[in-house]
């Protein structure tokens, strides 16, 4: 429409020049005609004047591109969304350009430039090249609901994201288009090809893993906001989707459909987050679809998830360039960009430990969708097979404890390890998928544990005190105390090693045997010292009297303790030594003997007797 009108300014202006040159060879004629002459000039300078103004406002009003980046997505956006603000765009919309396997680079980009009317012929329209541009931004025109709207203060645009998807080692790797996906609010342009629709592989290499980041990051959000009482909704996104090789409606029909019944297929088998609605159509995740073919203009007129133009005010896809801003470095802080520790540990029962490798090649995404589900189907039925026979909480003594969650985890492990298959196995993703389940299973079963250890704990403990209610009191009770809790402890250790699983501790948070055993040591020796205080104060329990012990020595023994070396230096190696008779070194004082008095001749014997204490 632009051309045409400018042909039209052109040939306007030769008829002016055209009346201005017959005016010139017939200025010998009549003052009257002169006169008349003069007065079609002047109307025909006023045309002119008035065509060049305006066609130098259709210029200016016209959609054109502003800039072009070639930075790392989603970052680049960011660089864009800024060209847009200072060309004067106060509202911006945002979308991801993304395409299916089989389109090549070639073909990629006569189809971006296409779809967004990137006709060649504006300033920055050769800064727009798929596969080497990341992002660019685009000047729309007002739209007629716009025209003298004086809220409208400098008009909207949009700002584009077209990350390769033709090779993982050429282009942007899995993890930069989902990302890009979740910065731009689930807005995507989609080209699915022909070929990929009627074999069925290559279409949601990139469009599903950003499917399951977008609904992670949702449902992420909507607990924020449900923590802190506060309405939520995510930002209203829209779906094209471009038929790449369509060229009448009835294979446009049956490109949908088959399109359809895909992407069910899609959603059934990526990881979605657990304990929400499950998206099963296309519809659960964007609030517009639309399906155009490749020959179609100007597909950015499209985005509106109302239905109108994205240029219109009010249109619910134009947001404010701060805010847009705003939700890129959200996206780039949150460390979305290089690993996926952030869904991992939503999805986990535990700490997410170590950093998600990158996924750059299918064979990760297949990873990441077909044994996400299956791990969590995996740790499900081992928790059920052990509840099974422990009940919920655990509290049902399984003497065998130990063997039945070894059992269940090998099950469970070996379960994934078949669906993985040999191929898959070599995937980091699914290394990475196995040693979270590895560490879920020892960690959900350790804590059934620790409620089979405080059940056996209890009965050793009841089955002590039974052993204490059967003794007599008597001067030797504190003994018998002792070997019942020894009885105890020996009983509780052997049934306990029973309760654990090998190569817990070094998978889980798993206490060791010792620890048990030491921390119920302690509890019967507590109960111990309180029944016998107990028994005491009472006046049943009398312990056994303790015998004196008393050291005399004879005061005529010049020597009692050796030689005295400082004097006799000559002495010291001598072979003296001290002799103590009688030969147990222990003379015993009955208690008839203390009160008698007669103690001090057992201590202290007379100097001639032969049991005295004496140096050789």
């Amino acid at each position: 429409a632009l051309f045409s009108f400018n042909i039209i300014v052109v040939v306007t202006l030769l008829l002016c020049l055209l009346l201005l040159s017959n005016e010139n060879n017939a200025i010998s004629a009549s003052i009257v005609k002169s006169k008349s002459k003069m007065r079609l000039s002047r109307i025909a300078l006023s045309a002119i004047l008035s065509a060049a103004v305006f066609a130098t406002t259709v210029v200016v009003d016209a959609s054109h591109v502003v800039s072009g980046t070639e930075a790392r997505l989603p970052m680049s956006l960011t660089t864009v969304i800024q060209d847009l603000e200072a060309e004067g765009a106060s509202y911006v919309t945002t979308a991801a350009f993304l395409t299916s396997k089989s389109v090549r680079k070639s073909e990629g980009s006569k189809l971006l430039r296409s779809l967004f009317g990137v006709s060649g012929d504006g300033d920055h329209d050769d800064e727009v090249e798929y596969g080497t541009t990341t992002a660019f931004g685009k000047k729309l025109a007002d739209s007629p609901e716009a025209e003298g709207d004086d809220d409208d203060e400098g008009g909207s645009g949009v700002a584009i994201a077209c990350p390769s998807c033709t090779s993982p080692k050429r282009g942007a790797t899995a993890s930069e288009v989902t990302s890009t996906v979740v910065a731009c609010g689930g807005t995507v342009v989609y080209v699915a090809d022909m070929v990929d629709l009627g074999r069925g592989e290559g279409l949601f290499d990139y469009f599903g893993p950003a499917l399951e980041r977008l609904l992670a990051m949702r449902t992420m959000a909507l607990d924020i906001e449900e923590e802190s009482e506060g309405a939520v909704r995510h930002r209203p996104s829209t779906l094209i989707v471009v038929f790449n090789g369509v060229t009448d409606e009835r294979e446009m029909a049956s490109a949908r459909k088959v399109w359809e019944g895909a992407a069910s297929q899609m959603l059934r088998a990526i990881i979605q987050p657990p304990g929400h609605k499950e998206a099963t159509r296309l519809e659960d995740v964007f609030d517009r679809i639309e399906y155009l073919s490749a020959a179609e203009r100007d597909v950015d007129m499209h985005l509106c998830p109302a239905g109108g133009r994205v240029s219109a005010p009010g249109s619910p896809a134009s947001r404010d360039p701060v805010e847009v801003s705003r939700s890129v470095s959200e996206v780039v802080n949150a460390g979305l960009v290089e690993d996926l520790g952030p869904m991992v540990e939503m999805a986990a029962k535990v700490p997410v430990k170590q950093k998600c490798p990158r996924l750059t090649n299918p064979l990760d995404l297949a990873a990441a969708r077909l044994l996400g589900p299956l791990a969590r189907r995996a740790l499900a039925e081992c928790l059920d097979t052990v509840r099974s026979a422990t009940g919920d909480d655990g509290a049902t003594l399984v003497p065998e404890f130990g063997a039945l969650c070894d059992a269940a985890i090998r099950r469970a492990l070996d379960s994934l390890d078949d669906a993985a298959g040999a191929r898959l196995k070599r995937s980091p993703i699914a290394k990475r998928i196995r040693a979270d389940l590895k560490e879920n299973l020892y960690s959900e079963t350790g804590d059934l544990h620790e409620a089979q250890v405080s059940a056996l704990r209890e009965a050793a403990f009841a089955s002590f005190r039974g052993r204490l209610n059967k003794l007599r009191i008597s001067p030797n009770l504190p003994s018998q105390m002792g070997g019942a809790a020894d009885e105890s402890l020996a009983e509780f250790a052997t049934a306990v090693k029973k309760l654990r699983v090998p190569r817990a501790t070094s998978c889980g948070s798993w206490t060791t045997n010792a620890d048990q055993i030491s921390s119920l040591r302690r509890r019967m020796s507590e109960h111990n010292a309180e029944r016998l205080r107990a028994a005491r104060a009472s006046g049943q329990f009398k312990p056994v009297p303790r015998k004196g012990v008393t050291v005399g020595m004879h005061w005529l023994l010049p020597k009692p303790f050796g030689n005295d070396y400082r004097q006799e230096p000559h002495l010291t190696h001598a072979a003296d030594d001290l002799v103590y008779v009688p030969v147990d070194g222990i003379t015993d004082v009955s208690g008839n003997e203390i009160r008698s008095g007669d103690w001090r001749r057992g201590v202290v014997p007379a100097p001639s007797s032969g049991e005295m204490i004496y140096l050789k």
